[in-house]
């Protein structure tokens, strides 16, 4: 009996196993999962308020779609640094004066205080070939019967009447920005399948007075459609598009320079 009690009490007593380190991951997964659907919640409404401001400051028609999307992060995160660090921000079929085209805009180092500076902003605004009819050169006895791209030029194709006759003409315009304004000098004729300079047809002594009003630039103003903080910069043919591209960097989201429009001169 001795034996058997001794060897009894000599067994080890079962250890129970620690359930605290299980408990507390869970605890950590449900603070992360709550962390990023706050993160989410914030991000929708910043980018629902952001779409919001720039409807109403491009008059954009109710029901079109602005896509707006901010980058670098966790939101939560930056705005604890007291900015966005990117929002990129588009709008697609976009009216500005006599153009329809689509709208980018990104915006770097923007402060959650609207009234502070934006550190870079800049705008691109792409046309389509089949929008470009509004810079056709508007002059008397030339007909335009189509709008193309070609290389670095914007091809105005139609006919013109030359001593009771009508002749295929193309006139190729090069696109550029002066003082806030989309220029479009012509900058070659096309007659048939021949290309010519228009510094040779202005020399030419029988063609240079007749095409003497074709040659003329054009400038197209689209600032009264925009906020008067941008300014354009550059104006090209790329690939298929003429994208002119606009600068707003430096200035404040909610100044007055975004609530108010730009002004043409007369």
């Amino acid at each position: 009996m001795t034996t058997t009690a001794a060897s009894s009490s000599s067994q080890p007593t079962p250890r129970r196993r620690r359930v605290w380190p299980w408990v507390l991951l869970v605890i950590v997964v449900a603070l992360v999962a709550a962390g990023f659907a706050v993160d989410a919640l914030v991000r929708s409404l910043a980018e629902r308020a952001i779409a919001d401001r720039v409807a109403a400051a491009l008059d954009v028609p109710a029901g079109t779609p602005v896509d707006v999307a901010i980058g670098g992060g966790p939101v939560l995160v930056q705005a604890a640094t007291g900015s966005l660090d990117r929002v990129d921000i588009g709008v697609d079929d976009l009216a500005l004066g006599p153009l329809t085209g689509d709208l980018a805009i990104v915006a770097q180092g923007v402060p959650l205080d609207t009234e502070a500076a934006t550190r870079e902003l800049t705008v691109d605004y792409a046309v389509p070939a089949t929008a470009l009819a509004a810079v056709a050169p508007e002059t008397s006895g030339v007909t335009i019967d189509s709008v193309t791209l070609d290389g670095a030029e914007i091809v105005a194709d139609g006919s013109i009447a030359i001593f009771g006759r009508s002749l295929e003409l193309g006139i190729g315009l090069t696109p550029s920005a002066s003082e806030g304004d989309l220029v479009f000098t012509p900058s070659s004729i096309r007659i048939g399948e021949e290309t010519v300079s228009a510094d040779d047809v202005r020399d030419d002594p029988v063609l240079g007075g007749v095409a003497d009003a074709l040659l003329q630039p054009r400038a197209m103003c689209i600032a009264d459609a925009l906020p008067a903080a941008l300014t354009l910069t550059r104006v090209a043919v790329e690939g298929d598009e003429l994208v002119a591209t606009l600068d707003g960097s430096g200035a404040a989201l909610g100044g007055s320079a975004f609530q108010q429009k730009g002004t043409c001169a007369v």
